[in-house]
């Protein structure tokens, strides 16, 4: 009998035995597949920030683009490792490290005596402008305006849509050249870009001022606590009053600017940006916070209203990194210059030596 009992507990000691060691062996595979899980989600997001700066062109802006280029073959300098040389001689490579995001806000021109003479169809006017810039290890939000009376170089198309010329006109006119759509985008992108000394903007996003309602939906009612006093515009934007804006207030606090002042769509555009899109960033920023998929949804919810190149994992890659940004008074960079009447519009020029200046500190690095 005791001869039996003995058996029984070597058994069940090698039962435990084999239970722990399953158990170990679950606990090992466990780490293993959560190693690979946060190996396979850095993997993923490197490839997402990669992506970000991979030229998503359409055929047609790679065709426009190719066209330009050849006829200014014979003026091209010869670059190896550099992107861009300075009269000086310095050379300049653009950082792979920081996301360019072009935003546009369009106005179509629905009175054709305002189109320009040489347009070939209403693409509408980029009337609101900013680059959103993005440094992907320190998640520094920075947002430069452009002012939409900017004078810079740009492209103009024929009818049939090639390749015709480089103009020098306001830089809200470039989205006006192209289709309406991505390619006007596109048009405006490379502008812009050019203004910049060539610096890669390979995603957009653009909403005409008729989406303004479904965007303010989306959000749920767009919350701003005004600054200063903005009572002319609506008895309830008062200092330091916040108001949960509806559909009307929004529209009229974005499309309004004093026609009677020079610089009166300067004023506009920096206002839209300063109280505009900081309480969206807040707004948008909470509810990523509250329900991590806010984003997509409100993405899909606004796709049908904007024209952009940027894909849905890309939301997301941003979305992640939004949490760590910051937007407070230095976010917004004013680009200094002379506002002053030209032939036919107001025209803004640019401070060259700041412009450049800037791009070198926040775009490039010198390779000599």
């Amino acid at each position: 009998m005791a001869e039996v009992k003995k058996k029984k507990r070597r058994k069940r000691r090698r039962r435990t035995g084999r239970t722990l060691a399953i158990i170990m062996a679950c606990l090992a595979l466990l780490c293993v597949l959560a190693a690979l899980g946060v190996y396979g989600f850095l993997r993923y997001t490197n490839q997402m920030r990669a992506g970000m700066f991979a030229d998503r062109s359409s055929a047609e802006m790679q065709e426009i683009r190719r066209q330009r280029d050849a006829v200014k073959q014979d003026e091209k300098e010869l670059l190896e490792e550099a992107d861009w040389i300075d009269e000086e001689g310095n050379a300049f490579r653009y950082r792979d490290d920081v996301q360019s995001i072009l935003i546009m806000g369009i106005d179509y021109m629905a009175n054709p005596e305002h189109w320009d003479s040489s347009m070939t169809s209403n693409g509408g006017n980029a009337d609101v402008l900013a680059l959103i810039s993005l440094e992907a290890e320190t998640n520094r939000l920075s947002i430069l305006y452009i002012p939409r009376d900017t004078v810079t170089d740009m492209i103009m198309l024929d009818a049939q849509g090639n390749y015709l010329d480089t103009v020098t006109n306001n830089i809200s006119a470039s989205h006006s050249y192209g289709d309406g759509g991505v390619l006007s985008c596109e048009l405006t992108a490379d502008a812009v870009s050019k203004l910049l000394y060539g610096i890669p903007i390979t995603r957009f996003a653009a909403m005409d001022f008729e989406s303004i309602p479904v965007m303010n939906q989306v959000l749920g009612g767009l919350e701003i606590t005004f600054p200063d006093d903005y009572s002319k515009l609506n008895s309830a934007f008062q200092k330091g009053a916040t108001v949960r804006l509806t559909d009307s207030q929004l529209e009229k606090l974005i499309r309004y600017r004093d026609h009677s002042e020079t610089d009166g769509a300067y004023k506009r555009g920096l206002r839209d940006l300063k109280l505009v899109l900081k309480a969206m960033f807040s707004q948008v920023k909470r509810q990523i916070k509250a329900e991590p998929t806010s984003a997509l949804r409100m993405f899909r919810e606004l796709t049908p209203y904007m024209t952009t190149n940027f894909s849905a994992d890309e939301i997301s890659y941003l979305a992640q990194k939004v949490n760590d940004m910051d937007f407070g008074d230095s976010t917004i960079v004013q680009i200094p210059g002379v506002v002053t009447h030209g032939e036919k519009y107001v025209e803004f020029y640019p401070d060259a030596e700041w412009l450049r200046d800037y791009v070198i500190s926040n775009y490039c690095e010198k390779l000599n």
